[in-house]
């Protein structure tokens, strides 16, 4: 099974062929051409598509409720809704971080609230994501502590989650140490655990940002893989993701940053053979077939065989009966 999708910076040629061989279960994207995502849609039918806006400034703190409204009236004016293109936007992106006071926490809250509604007035089944907020941060419990208007108004609910050189290495590190490990890479399962206790299974996780960056390590840039890692090495990281994800069946997928990049991001990109072997994922494997039904199968072979000498030997006697 194959969870891995896309984070998509750019459309091209490229990104749309690989769309069409991975057939990713959710792609996000920060460019929103028309004809473009038509194509996917034509080729595609069922992704579950979600739109981001860049915005320089992500200012809600003097009005939530009202900025929350204003963002969203400008999501609404992108002509992909019209046209149904898009399941679900996002809000702002990596806006709360851990060190932040609580009360912006409690104005996030209903700046999140106010967006989501505003979608749904205008498109009901347009959906929001909410929270993705960048890798690490927050709390287990904060989610269900800060975010009640969030968790009650959305279904959808974003991770964003790096690490570097590999996508386990603090998790095995945790485990090594007997603290359950999940602090970067799979951090989802510590706020999903907290939220499933309260909501049951009232939401959906999406990983809308992972991949592999040196900047989780302090002083060190935001790059991608290749600038140090094999692309075997990168794939070993993507893979193993992969099966921690599809042991949860809350989880709907993730989205590798990034499959068709802008300049700032080359690093990233994961377009090239990495590609095809996402869509090996989702290749249906044959069924193991028991040993009991294989030697069956050898027997009938060799009566088949056997029968067959002894048609051509009863053709050689009626020849000879004849004559």
């Amino acid at each position: 099974m194959n969870k891995l999708g896309f984070h998509v910076n750019w459309v091209k040629p490229e990104v749309l062929s690989a769309i069409g061989k991975v057939k990713p279960l959710v792609i996000k994207t920060l460019h929103h051409d028309v004809d473009f995502w038509k194509r996917v849609r034509e080729i595609h039918p069922s992704a579950f598509i979600i739109g981001r806006l860049y915005d320089p400034h992500q200012e809600f703190e003097s009005d939530p409720e009202r900025r929350g409204q204003e963002f969203a009236n400008r999501v609404l004016t992108e002509r992909v809704n019209e046209l149904g293109l898009y399941n679900a936007w996002e809000s702002f992106n990596e806006r709360i971080i851990t060190s932040h006071p609580k009360d912006l926490y409690e104005k996030y809250d209903r700046f999140q609230m106010a967006f989501a509604q505003r979608l749904k007035e205008r498109y009901p089944e347009l959906e929001a994501v909410a929270m993705n907020f960048a890798t690490g941060n927050l709390a287990d419990r904060d989610f269900v502590e800060y975010f009640p208007r969030t968790l009650e108004t959305h279904k959808y609910l974003g991770f964003h989650e790096y690490d570097w050189p590999t996508m386990w290495r603090l998790h095995e590190q945790g485990l090594k140490d007997g603290n359950e490990g999940m602090w970067l890479c799979l951090k989802y399962r510590r706020f999903m655990r907290e939220v499933r206790k309260e909501y049951g299974d009232k939401h959906v996780a999406i990983i809308t940002e992972c991949g592999l960056t040196q900047a989780v390590h302090p002083g060190r840039g935001d790059v991608g893989w290749r600038t140090e890692l094999s692309e075997e090495q990168y794939w070993e990281s993507l893979k193993w993701y992969n099966d921690q994800l599809c042991e949860d069946d809350y989880v709907m997928g993730c989205c590798i940053f990034v499959v068709g990049t802008t300049g700032d991001w080359a690093t990233f990109e994961t377009l090239g053979p990495t590609i095809d072997r996402m869509a090996a994922l989702a290749e249906p494997i044959p069924p193991e077939v028991p040993i009991a039904v294989k030697a069956l199968a050898q027997e009938v072979r060799a009566l088949d065989e056997q029968l067959g000498r002894l048609e051509v030997l009863w053709d050689a006697v009626i020849s000879k009966l004849a004559e």
